[in-house]
């Protein structure tokens, strides 16, 4: 069976009316759309994972057929039974990519999917229907040359050490082999986390520690010091061999989901990491490192990440009365399965991997794993001594299996199927970044042909201010003003507007770096703004709340968010709202030194314009509000202006309590949100008292003006 899976691609779109979800299933040239209506079942489950980050696994055949029935209505099906025929004509495997885009679906555990009842369908499970779910904002990454053994960390969190020795035991066997190599480290801290990526290349992170949510809704790796989602990213983003993070979570019976993993783990995917590995739910030790080993042996071995996951669920299947397999949740960037080509040799057994020192790490080095294997997409070796797995049935019993009726009854489909056609997303082509700046002209360029500028300044507009009259003073361009600024060529200026100038030659310096914490004090608005930097959970609840009330606001946008949900991200431009920068990892600005700035400007209005097709400038806010006023000039000349905020979602009532009591005193205020369950439920009040109090709720620009 060829290498080179044919893609099944799956993409559920949000709810747009009803109860129902769209779907799209795209093999190759072939499409077909479907409505998706969860049974009463789902919608319950479905409901308690999105609200309360829960749910009792209950029986795992019951909701994986709820799942398969549920998903695979004719068309879907019709096109999966003509794909796997022609695959199966061709010696090609498929590959089932799942895209799911809203919050409350993206929490069910698709790997249980079943099809099928007297003889069951199960992907998950199956070498020739691998199942995984796609982040189409990573790029693919061409795989990594290991010139010797696979070097896997495992770090865990007090409490759990025993899922190490678990890990330990699992691949004691191989120690001696040379194959692969285990750091073990017990009572991880960020710190020793960080040492151990240092203490040599590192391809695999397997992480055994719970995740939380903090109160601002990120999440949070809980090692003896906590890790929010940022440091973590910025940490495995300098391990530069790093190719795939397995999250385990505690250990457990494995009687409970948990989606609080699994949005770690699509959040971490980046162009240099792309593939993770995270349990929907609880798994006792055992169970945990029995998965890894032979997923990780897989690996080692050369088989594409797919087909690894698959052979770890497998052998949780066939153990223990098969409990927890279909817990691992795979994500990876698309055309990204190959994440090694580990070179063959003779390897040096009993060879160490003797990293720096970790102090109070309980740092053990064990050796690696023994292969001789069959490669796996046949027969595939069952680990821990349990006998070995047939390879699955020919793709005609799948169609048999679905249809029950023999496969003869079936028509012979003829739909061209090959792998080159990936997903097209239903949002509009995106105009093409402006390119980068040329030398500056000597004369200010008219507003059609205006070029980048040289640099940038802001200003603070005097008494009777035009922009002609700006741009003559600060060597600009009045319809370049407009246009980076989001204003009316025509329109008049109020004095102490806030501008962002670009400027094409050496003029009037400008004012320097401001920080605005209000809007224009002379008219009733109120800017809504959000800041989104964790996942896409609740963002298509905020987006549909603003347009059934037709309002637009001003969000707010880290980069490393925009790489992980580039479809939300289209979502808040196709809705007519603005985009703003919010810095590429989300750091303590007074901490990261201003060598430190521009990067992570630079960096995020890149993705944003690759992606989005339009600029982050001229607003910024600070991550925690952390502003000194060196790098608010650096902001400055950068092409920004940093907008503070009147309150936060935790202040926004008392805020308006005053404002009920103050009158014109609160106009031009800025209200600060979150991606947040709370602030979904929250913003249809906030939004009634903000039009009960007279004001005009909008965006940032419609606020300063």
């Amino acid at each position: 069976m060829s290498d080179h899976p044919i893609p099944f691609q799956i993409l559920i779109g949000p709810r747009a009316f009803g109860d129902t979800y769209p779907v799209r299933a795209i093999a190759g040239q072939a499409e077909r759309t479907s409505d998706l209506l969860l049974p009463p079942l789902l919608q319950q489950i479905a409901e308690r994972l999105y609200h309360t980050g829960t749910q009792p696994a209950g029986d795992a055949a019951t909701l994986g057929r709820a799942l398969g029935q549920a998903l695979f209505t004719p068309p879907l099906r019709d096109l999966l039974l003509a794909t796997a025929r022609r695959a199966a004509q061709n010696q090609r495997r498929l590959q089932i990519q799942l895209q799911i885009a809203p919050p409350e679906l993206a929490t069910l555990p698709w790997e249980w999917l079943t099809m099928g009842e007297t003889r069951p369908w199960t992907p998950a499970l199956r070498d020739d229907y691998a199942l995984a779910r796609i982040s189409r904002g990573v790029p693919a990454t061409a795989p990594l040359t290991v010139a010797g053994p696979l070097r896997v960390l495992a770090i865990a969190a007090p409490g759990e050490e025993l899922q190490l020795a678990a890990l330990e035991a699992a691949l004691a066997e191989a120690v001696r082999a040379g194959t692969v190599e285990l750091q073990l480290v017990n009572d991880a801290t960020p710190a020793t986390l960080e040492h151990g990526l240092a203490a040599g290349p590192v391809h695999i992170l397997h992480c055994a520690a719970p995740v939380a949510y903090t109160t601002r809704g990120a999440p949070h790796l809980l090692l003896r010091r906590g890790m929010d989602l940022f440091g973590l990213a910025g940490l495995l983003a300098d391990a530069k061999q790093l190719r795939l993070v397995t999250l385990t979570g505690p250990q457990g019976d494995a009687q409970l989901l948990n989606p609080t993993l699994p949005t770690l783990a699509t959040a971490l995917l980046s162009p240099t990491l792309p593939a993770t590995i995270a349990f929907g739910g609880t798994l006792p030790a055992r169970l945990a490192a029995r998965f890894a080993a032979q997923c990780y042996l897989a690996l080692a071995a050369n088989q594409p990440i797919d087909l690894a996951v698959t052979a770890g669920r497998r052998a949780l299947a066939e153990f223990e009365e098969g409990r927890g397999w279909g817990m691992p949740q795979l994500r990876i960037a698309p055309a990204s399965t190959q994440l090694f080509i580990v070179k063959k040799g003779r390897q040096q057994t009993n060879r160490l991997w003797r990293g720096a020192a970790i102090g109070g790490a309980g740092l053990v080095l064990a050796g690696a794993l023994a292969l001789g294997l069959p490669a796996l997409r046949g027969n595939v070796l069952a680990f821990m001594g349990s006998t070995a797995v047939s390879a699955p049935t020919a793709t005609p019993a799948l169609i048999a299996i679905a249809t029950n009726q023999p496969t003869a009854e079936l028509a012979t489909a003829t739909i061209p199927v090959e792998p080159t056609a990936m997903l097209a997303t239903a949002t509009p082509a995106l105009p093409t970044p402006e390119p980068t700046a040329p030398p500056p002209p000597t004369a200010p360029p008219t507003p059609e042909s205006a070029p980048a500028p040289a640099s940038y300044a802001t200003v603070l507009t005097r008494a009777d201010d035009t922009l002609a009259a700006i741009a003559e003073r600060m060597g600009s361009d009045a319809g370049a003003i407009a246009r980076l600024n989001r204003l009316d060529m025509n329109e008049s200026l109020r004095a102490d507007r806030p501008l962002v100038i670009p400027v094409y030659q050496a003029a009037d310096p400008g004012a320097g770096g401001l920080l605005i914490r209000r809007g224009n004090p002379a008219a009733r608005n109120v800017a809504l703004t959000f800041d989104i930097e964790i996942d896409a959970q609740t963002l298509y609840d905020i987006l549909a709340i603003l347009q059934a009330r037709g309002l637009h606001g001003t969000f707010f946008l880290t980069g490393r968010w925009v790489m992980a949900f580039p479809d939300a991200a289209r979502a808040i431009v196709s809705g007519g709202h603005e985009v703003c920068n919010h810095s590429l990892t989300h750091p303590s600005f007074s901490h990261i030194g201003l060598d430190g700035v521009m990067p992570e400007l630079d960096k995020t209005d890149d993705i944003i314009q690759s992606t989005l097709g339009v600029t982050s400038r001229p607003c910024f806010r600070y991550p925690y509000g952390d502003s000194t006023q060196a790098t608010t000039d650096i902001l400055a000349r950068d092409g920004y202006i940093a907008y503070h905020w009147s309150a936060d979602d935790g202040a926004i009532d008392g805020w308006l309590n005053w404002a009920a009591q103050h009158g014109d005193e609160a106009n031009g205020g800025i209200l600060l949100m979150h991606g947040r369950r709370s602030t979904v439920a929250a913003l249809p009040g906030w939004l009634d008292r903000v039009a009960n109090l007279g004001f005009h709720a909008t965006t940032l620009t419609e606020t300063m003006r």
